[in-house]
């Protein structure tokens, strides 16, 4: 049997003070940058003090908070592949994939 589901996504970006998201998950293998800012706009941070982080978007999916960041990536942010979703809840993985998919 199979079902189908309908949702209704809502994004709003930016949140440059968010803390105290976790990964949680990891957008589809070869979803390059330029792909996300066509999805998520530019993003809001650049590299991180710790230097682990080189590109990230924060914001929110239905009122839960995201964040989408290149962690140790080896290549510049223009070059990576390997996204990672952070955020206080694994569907937050689940619903920014759905989102990025259908508005790809």
């Amino acid at each position: 049997m199979k079902t189908k589901i309908t949702l209704e996504l809502e994004v709003k970006m930016g949140n440059p003070g968010l803390v105290g998201t976790g990964f949680v998950g990891r957008l589809p293998d070869g979803t390059t940058y330029k792909e996300l800012v066509r999805v998520f706009g530019k993003p809001q941070q650049g590299l991180s003090a710790d230097g682990k982080i080189q590109a990230e978007w924060t914001g929110s999916i239905n009122g839960l908070s995201f964040t989408i960041y290149d962690y140790k990536s080896e290549t510049g942010p223009k070059a990576n592949r390997d996204w990672h979703i952070g955020g206080r809840t694994p569907v937050v993985a689940e619903l920014i994939v759905a989102y990025f998919r259908a508005a790809k």
